[in-house]
């Protein structure tokens, strides 16, 4: 998807929706005329852009998680978040971080059930009336293609959190319904997004730009297929994508870090599945959220690259950087982030980093600052407890933090992404050379060298790659949690930073540890509980095993 749907608005004033919460949640069609909506094709077509903030919402810059996508990596080893007590940003992931506990049948802010259960609804009215309309076959195929794209997508999500789940194909009342077994629940998102594919046209003509792809469909059939773990559908979705890539749909983005259109890049071709944002109409916070301290007073830094992170990142041009040096106190040699290759310039901000006009400074007393974790008062108030900011997705050209909300592009699914998933799906099908063929195509874009790897090496670096190369777009969480990874890297874990002190004539840098708890895994949190709220409205659906 290449561009926003302008049309949308039109369609908010036409089903009476104002406001940007109820943007994502329209009202049900009993409260309009269902033969206005589908009297022709037109008001057909603006009813589906209703369903397109659902990327919005469950995106990075949305509030379906934790009450902000965007700190969901905090539980993960890669990110920091940075308040610490209940009401400042990103306390929460820190919270459950250090103690799972907190996650039960009773209370899960990772919890989107309810929410995906109404959108599904939503979509399955406008399927129903739809097909009782009188609009032509094809146009009747199109359009319900957008639609189950998007019910598809839903799926996926709570897929991803519980492992199985209540399939409702339907308009129903029926109040009592078992959840599907993990197979039939896959099937049937695999079959919605096989109907999306071969419904969708790989390129909408101008006047539509912006409508979800027979690319985007077969993108985010690559992704779900992985989840689960149906290696063949993965690898033969993201070989549709690789195809049209090769036909110049597609492409990498020369420069990485434009790869996100966060430096507002004109037709960025690496995107697949993208949600435009327009100011002053349709806007996020994630510039105020996410900048360095130095932007505005108070504001920011509240997701932070952790050293982890930072030492996961090859040199520019290939090779390991061996950081055992810095890893004590008072060191005074500046750290080799200058040598590091250009994803991790375009991800990480660091001391002396230059930036907006300025150079960064996350040094107690320095213009963006730095606090111990957990900071007084429970929030950092803008200022570093890793020693870093993120860069990525933060966008340089926005000045005006305090009158002017953020609006740069949000890239759910990108091309780099799906050559990663092609790579991983290959590995597993005991292709080898495709799989290197999947990762060497992301690093050669950053001129880092090819490899050839087999076994374990391979599977190990495509992990590794993705680590990388999607730092900081919300996947890392879930990644260790479908590779069944995220006990092993994350139990007893705590993250490091590097803290810089002026003397006067230089910095010195220390090794901190950046929590204040061992973060912790059970196993148990491979599936998230069924909150108690809802099975008590529906007694046939049984508790997630463990809970």
């Amino acid at each position: 998807m290449n561009k926003y749907i302008s049309s949308v608005i039109i369609a908010l004033a036409i089903l009476g929706i104002t406001g940007c919460e109820d943007f994502l949640t329209p009202e049900p069609t009993d409260k309009y005329s269902e033969s206005v909506a589908f009297s022709n094709e037109s008001n057909a077509r603006l009813y589906v852009n209703s369903f397109y903030p659902i990327l919005s919402h469950y995106g990075i810059f949305g509030s379906a998680y934790m009450y902000g996508c965007m700190y969901v990596d905090g539980m993960s080893d890669i990110i920091k978040t940075a308040g610490s007590t209940v009401g400042s940003n990103g306390a929460l992931a820190n919270m459950y971080a250090t103690n799972p506990s907190l996650i039960t049948p009773d209370q899960n802010a990772l919890d989107i059930w309810s929410n995906a259960y109404y959108n599904i609804r939503l979509i399955n009215e406008f399927l129903d009336g739809l097909i009782k309309s009188d609009l032509a076959e094809n146009v009747k195929a199109r359009l319900s293609a957008e639609a189950r794209f998007f019910r598809a997508d839903l799926y996926f999500m709570l897929m991803r959190n519980h492992g199985s789940v209540i399939l409702i194909k339907e308009i129903t009342t029926e109040p009592l319904r078992p959840r599907g077994s993990a197979e039939e629940c896959w099937d049937f998102i695999e079959g919605e997004l096989d109907f999306a594919a071969e419904n969708l046209p790989e390129v909408w003509e101008s006047q539509d730009a912006g409508r979800v792809t027979k690319g985007a469909a077969y993108a985010l059939k690559s992704r779900a297929m992985l989840y689960a773990e149906r290696w063949q559908s993965a690898y033969d979705a993201a070989g549709e994508v690789l195809a049209m890539a090769d036909e110049g749909i597609y492409e990498l983005n020369p420069q990485y870090k434009k790869a996100l259109g966060s430096y507002f890049s004109d037709n960025n071709k690496e995107a697949i599945l993208e949600y435009k944002y327009s100011y002053p109409n349709l806007t996020h916070n994630y510039d105020v959220i996410a900048s360095p301290g130095g932007d505005r007073t108070g504001f920011g830094g509240d997701i932070q690259p952790t050293q982890e992170l930072v030492e996961s990142y090859e040199a520019a041009g290939g090779g390991i950087v061996d950081w055992s040096a810095w890893h004590s106190e008072s060191v005074d040699v500046t750290p080799p982030w200058e040598t590091l290759e250009p994803r991790f310039q375009a991800t990480v901000l660091y001391n002396g980093s230059d930036w907006k006009g300025r150079t960064i400074g996350t040094y107690p007393g320095g213009t963006d600052g730095w606090t111990a974790y957990p900071p007084a008062a429970g929030s950092n108030r803008g200022a570093s407890v890793t020693g870093y900011y993120l860069r990525k997705y933060v966008d340089e050209t926005h000045t005006d933090l305090v009158n002017k909300a953020s609006s740069q592009t949000l890239v759910e699914i990108r091309l780099a992404e799906v050559y990663l998933n092609y790579a991983e799906a290959a590995y597993h099908l005991n292709k080898p050379d495709d799989a290197n063929d999947g990762i060497n195509a992301v690093r050669n874009r950053v001129e880092l060298p090819d490899l050839s790897l087999s076994g374990d090496a391979l599977l190990n670096q495509i992990k590794h790659e993705r680590k990388i190369e999607l730092a900081g777009e919300g996947q890392r969480y879930w990644d260790l949690r479908r590779w069944k990874d995220a006990a092993a890297t994350l139990e007893g874990l705590y993250v490091h930073g590097l803290k810089a002190t002026w003397t006067g004539d230089s910095f010195v840098y220390d090794y901190i540890t950046c929590d204040d708890l061992p973060r912790q895994f059970p196993e148990r949190l491979y599936a998230f509980p069924i909150l108690s709220s809802e099975r008590s409205n529906n007694p046939s659906c049984e508790q997630i095993t463990g809970w």
